[in-house]
């Protein structure tokens, strides 16, 4: 090979060693890149409070809520301890029962509480969802036709295996009354009702 005359394979793959070059130091950009957000750790909820907010009108702002999936609700479930709540966007009586819960946690120093947006899978009837029902058979409001659902909303508190709390009260009502009223009504007993559960809770860590 002559002085200064390309690599043959230089040739072959660029049209000239500029290119080579540039070619190169992309592919090390790319690379680092790669390293550099593989290794990131993501809070996947930095944001679940503001996606809460946005899917609930008139839902407390700065809330606890963290967002999860099916799976991992189904997961939480079968462990001994559990703080679930369930819900559906854009759903007022979700809202008005979200925003005592979230004046009650804040007032006991518990920075989240797991929601699980039941609607998709409610839908779909999925298997996992299904064995959600299933592990709450005992607890949950059956239909008189003997249907079995989860409804919303509905708190899931347990502890150490034991369930503390399974409140879907509000799920079902009575009376042709508005919900604005009927929450005025009920809000001071509601919140005497969740305060002791998660307060239990609590001194189930210690």
């Amino acid at each position: 090979m002559k002085k200064n005359e390309a690599h043959p394979i230089t040739i072959k793959l660029f049209k000239n060693n500029v290119q080579a070059v540039i070619y190169i130091i992309l592919f090390f950009v790319l690379l680092a890149g790669f390293i550099y957000f593989g290794n990131k750790e993501y809070k996947s909820n930095d944001n679940d409070n503001e996606k809460f907010s946005s899917e609930h009108s008139g839902a407390n702002q700065n809330n606890v809520f963290k967002y999860i999936n099916v799976k991992q609700a189904y997961n939480l479930v079968r462990n001994d301890d559990c703080l679930l709540f369930l819900g559906m966007s854009n759903n007022e009586n979700v809202t008005y029962y979200a925003n005592v819960l979230d004046d009650v946690a804040k007032e006991l120093g518990i920075s989240n509480i797991n929601y699980y947006d039941i609607e998709d899978d409610r839908q779909n009837r999925n298997a996992t969802y299904e064995s959600i029902i299933n592990y709450f058979k005992d607890y949950i409001t059956y239909t008189d036709d003997d249907n079995i659902d989860l409804h919303v909303p509905t708190l899931i508190v347990k502890k150490n295996g034991e369930v503390l709390l399974f409140d879907d009260e509000e799920a079902f009502r009575k009376g042709n009354i508005s919900n604005e009223e009927y929450w005025a009504n009920i809000t001071f007993d509601k919140k005497t009702i969740i305060t002791s559960a998660l307060t239990d809770y609590l001194e189930k860590e210690k």
